[in-house]
């Protein structure tokens, strides 16, 4: 089979390259493909040239020899050309040439190299006729509101009921560029390791899977574990270091087994020119493809044979940037309602920002059909021209609900979804910076693929909730004078305000105004509260946990404890709770979900003390506090402490021994009041209940329960 020229005097048109790649995604095998490459009138041309010697260097390497003629049918053979002689040029050739038919083989379904190149350069094209006009978006989606209804809370727990069908997916392969993120060595960091409130962002995930994982357990009393896999990538040793968090972090206490990562591939950079940058003689400038790679890859891997093993074909997908994702009932309402509308693909969207470099969620209907896609914010910045109309497009947040089952047949047919092209960014060419970019797949774009009549109910769905408790990223390192969004500071101080609005508006707790953003930044938050997910996570739970009390300015309240009771708390100053197991026992390193646990009941107390020193404890995002004085309860294995009408002044630390019930009391004293504790040889003497009540979840505090 040849290729025929349309234009033979100016082969290399896109036109000509349009051609040329429809030639090759129709091709049967490689030798067919080298066949229709070698008859390219740029690619015969090149061969009788520089680049005919080169050829018989790859010998019977077939691969090798179709991505060396694509390179020249792109024309870019001066990627090798300049620098063949050089010294060990045969290694870095096999080298460059390993990379390129890894390239060649992953865009196979566009037309490897070729379609890759033939693609950008459309993109740009159409990019710049775009940047000329403004395209009229057709609707906001229809949206599901997150909000207490009886419907919420009916998907709320079809979303817990389904947890045995569920697996979890995490692209964490992102450069997280902006961040800025070092280690000592002064290497550059992926987001993957940022230290956001004192943990990894990829160990809040967890934390926030284990959370739901207990609620289940306690709710039906089986233990589930959910499976999750994790697309990174090679750059900045991405890869490595995932597996290096979680070995350091023993799996996160689950079966390494119940682990599933891999690597997506790094893709060429091209110039605003048209030329693939170079970092170096014979290496490329690659970047990570964007999590729309996550399809592809996915399947060659063979992850949903994976999860197919362990009978998982509904998903949860998140990305790893936004920390603020799992709390209260979003996750849980997502799956739920993907559940009762029997979805194929459904979104959690919420207010989208104007400002903020997010996605939007839109319906657009045309010739007589129907679909639900994102359009990506390089694109929505110049597609209105007036700001007011963009305001009722919601934001795409990257939360996703899937169920395989009903999508696999599209992901096979579309494996590389929103194909886009950002060419606005500073990008290395040997000695020198240029604009260029590379090209993206916007995973979520998947949903262009799911298209019906306008009278025929969407297989995708949208819910909507406060953005508050869905959606703040941390994507770029602070700069003093601007603003906090998309900041470690910006997603912290959301964190904490949703942390407020918990206490004040859900538990009763007197507290001070919120921080403004600018008393926030000088270091002093009117309140810090943070908890373990598990707590929950739904704030209806927490409600019944902590029950009213008041709290004074700039006082801090940590609890790392799911079993606690906490009633008319008086705070001012800093409390740390910290259960050693508080989501049950440990065996063989695993966690089992166990009333085991350490437990705490605090009634009618009041603290005083110095608190932490908010001048040296910057950045709070990072959960370092210099504290002058606090009082730290920490519950060993399966303990308890127990605390009623009493006063604890100044510093004070409190280890309750494995399988051991404290009890403090008030004594007084010549200099005051002091305080007590009295060791109580019985083991445990309460635990929580949790029931359904219709949907509703109720805690029933259980008192003199001797078993475990």
């Amino acid at each position: 089979m040849n290729y025929i020229s349309r234009n033979m005097s100016n082969a290399n048109t896109l036109l000509d390259l349009d051609l040329l790649v429809d030639q090759l995604q129709k091709s049967k095998d490689l030798g067919e493909k080298q066949e229709i490459l070698l008859s390219y009138p740029k690619v015969q041309k090149a061969l009788k040239g520089t680049c005919g010697p080169i050829f018989s260097f790859f010998e019977r390497d077939l691969s090798a020899k179709i991505a060396f003629l694509s390179l020249m049918a792109i024309d870019q053979e001066e990627i090798f050309i300049s620098h063949a002689t050089e010294k060990c040029s045969k290694e870095k050739l096999r080298e460059l040439f390993e990379t390129l038919v890894a390239i060649d083989h992953f865009y196979a379904t566009i037309g490897g190299i070729v379609g890759y190149h033939a693609t950008v350069l459309k993109l740009m094209r159409e990019e710049k006729e775009e940047e000329e006009g403004e395209r009229v978006l057709s609707h906001p989606p229809v949206f599901n509101m997150i909000s207490q209804n009886e419907e919420v809370r009916r998907a709320i727990i079809e979303g817990l009921r389904v947890l045995p069908e569920i697996g979890e997916i995490y692209p964490l392969g992102g450069l997280g560029s902006r961040l800025n993120l070092k280690n000592r060595q002064g290497d550059l960091l992926p987001a993957v390791c940022l230290p956001f409130a004192g943990k990894t962002l990829l160990e809040g995930l967890l934390r926030d899977v284990q959370a739901r994982e207990f609620l289940y357990y306690r709710l039906f009393g089986k233990q589930v574990t959910i499976p999750v896999a994790m697309m990174t990538s090679n750059e900045k040793g991405n890869a490595i270091r995932v597996r290096t968090i979680c070995e350091k972090k023993k799996w996160f206490h689950r079966p390494k087994e119940s682990f599933f990562l891999f690597s997506q591939i790094s893709v060429p950079v091209i110039t605003k020119e048209g030329r693939w940058s170079m970092r170096a003689p014979l290496e490329l400038n690659l970047q990570p493809g964007g999590h729309g790679a996550l399809w592809r890859t996915a399947m060659e891997k063979g992850l949903f044979l994976w999860f197919e093993k362990q009978e998982r074909h509904r998903f949860l997908i998140r990305q790893i940037n936004n920390p603020l994702g799992g709390i209260d009932a979003g996750l849980l309402s997502l799956i739920g309602w993907g559940v009762q509308k029997k979805g194929t693909l459904g979104f959690i969207s919420c207010e989208r920002l104007m400002e903020a470099a997010e996605g939007a969620l839109v319906l657009i209907k045309e010739r007589g059909v129907k679909r639900i896609s994102n359009i990506e914010y390089t694109e929505f910045q110049h597609l209105f021209k007036d700001k007011q109309k963009a305001i009722p497009y919601p934001a795409n947040t990257n939360i996703l609900y899937m169920d395989f089952r009903k999508i696999a047949p599209t992901l096979k047919k579309n494996p590389l979804p929103g194909l886009l092209v950002n060419m606005k960014n500073r990008v290395i060419h040997l000695d020198e910076e240029v604009e260029g970019g590379r090209l993206e797949s916007m995973m979520q774009n998947i949903s262009d693929s799911l298209v019906v009549g306008e009278n025929k109910e969407l297989p995708t769905f949208v819910t909507f909730n406060e953005r508050k408790k869905t959606i703040s990223v941390a994507k770029k390192s602070y700069e003093e004078g601007k603003s906090l969004l998309e900041t470690p500071e910006g997603a912290f101080y959301d964190l904490l305000a949703c942390g407020h609005e918990l206490l004040t508006n859900h538990c009763g707790v007197v507290s001070p105004p919120f921080s403004s953003q600018k008393e926030y930044l000088k270091g002093a938050p009117s309140l810090y509260f943070l908890y373990h997910p598990a707590l929950g996570p739904l704030y209806e739970m927490i409600t019944q946990k902590i029950r009213g009390g008041k709290i004074a300015s700039t006082s801090e309240l940590q609890l790392e404890i799911a079993d606690l009771l906490v009633e008319n708390l008086q705070l001012q100053g800093s409390l740390l709770i910290e259960a050693e197991n508080p989501l049950g026992h440990m065996v063989g390193g695993i966690v089992r979900y166990s009333q085991k646990t350490g437990k705490c009941v605090l009634k009618n107390v009041t603290v005083k003390n110095e608190g932490v020193d908010w001048s040296q404890s910057s950045p709070l995002w990072k959960n370092k506090l210099k504290r002058r004085e606090r009082v730290k309860i920490q519950l060993r294995g399966n303990s308890e402490f127990y605390a009623e009408n009493i006063t604890f002044v100044g510093e004070h630390t409190i280890i309750v021994p494995d399988g051991e019930r404290w009890i403090a009391y008030q004594k007084p004293s010549i200099t005051g009041h002091s305080v007590q504790v009295e060791f109580v040889k019985e083991r445990a003497s309460w635990r929580w209940n949790y029931q359904l009540k219709g949907d509703q979840i109720v805690l029933q505090h259980n008192i003199s329960d001797k078993s475990v």
